[in-house]
């Protein structure tokens, strides 16, 4: 940081500026990536779901008709 001659005014450098958008950057992609790696593991959730509902109702099926 620099500091203005009447001491009362302080600005950025680039090089604060620069370290400030890096720093956003790397968090934003930290964040980002922690979305898309819990929504991958959410769809392999719901698919697996689907596949052991459509299991059961096979199952359930099979048992209904052996009941008749």
């Amino acid at each position: 940081m620099t500091l203005e001659s009447n001491g009362t005014v302080v600005r950025l450098s680039a090089r604060d500026w620069i370290a400030i958008v890096g720093i956003a950057v790397t968090v934003m992609g930290g964040v980002l990536t922690a979305f898309i790696h819990h929504d991958r593991m959410l769809m392999q959730v719901v698919t697996q779901q689907q596949n052991i509902t459509q299991r059961l109702d096979k199952i359930e099926n099979r048992l209904d008709q052996n009941a008749r």
